[in-house]
């Protein structure tokens, strides 16, 4: 494979536009590579879209990034991550990805500006609360302890957490048993994330409503 070819599909893993099997393909190539590079792709094509004119992408291309702008193909680049974390199969994340479209999919939160969506995951997962939490933009989510270990995957957006670190679309993050933080989403689009976690306290909230149900 060339160096131009590698780029361009790392470019379109990064868009979600890369079809399934080419998906997969890469991932099998790069390993533990891949995340470093596609972070480097997203500050690249960053970078470019404030410096350079715009032109027309082809046809095909066009139609591919529009896709995955709108609907659930802007999932697609998780659905093999999110069903290693919730331990259930490739084609139930992909489910589960697409009906985030969906506004009845979300419940309200005792939080304002706080959605969750609760689900039941695999064996890995038995005790575990698990689920997809959205945070409106710039709305701060409030400070609380981990009883027990959480796993994130970011879906869309990203936050600023209180030790200073940023998490952003793509990143996992994970936070030890008995540690505690809150955390602001970024300006300008949603936060939306998948989470298992073993148990969790928010002062002033009524924990059987802010939890999604155990595995």
């Amino acid at each position: 494979m060339t160096a131009a070819n590698h780029d361009a599909r790392l470019v379109e893993y990064a868009l979600g536009t890369l079809p399934a099997d080419e998906r997969a393909e890469l991932e099998r190539e790069l390993g533990t590579r891949l995340q470093a590079e596609l972070r480097a792709t997203r500050e690249a094509l960053t970078a470019l879209s404030s410096s350079l004119p715009l032109q027309p992408p082809p046809s095909a291309l066009r139609e591919r990034l529009l896709a995955s702008v709108h609907g659930p193909a802007r999932f697609s680049p998780f659905i093999d991550r999110l069903a290693r974390l919730i331990d259930v199969a490739a084609e139930r994340a992909r489910e589960l990805l697409a009906s985030l479209e969906h506004p009845g999919t979300w419940l309200a939160s005792p939080g304002a500006n706080i959605h969750l969506v609760h689900l039941v995951g695999g064996p890995a997962c038995a005790g575990a609360d698990v689920g997809f939490v959205r945070v409106t933009a710039g709305t701060t989510f409030p400070h609380h302890r981990h009883l027990g270990e959480e796993h994130v995957l970011v879906l869309q957006g990203g936050y600023c957490d209180s030790d200073g670190s940023h998490v952003g679309t793509g990143d996992h993050a994970d936070m030890p048993a008995d540690s505690a933080h809150e955390f602001t989403a970024d300006p300008g689009q949603d936060l939306i994330y998948a989470v298992v976690v073993h148990g969790v306290e928010i002062p002033g909230f009524d924990m059987d409503a802010v939890l999604p149900r155990r595995g």
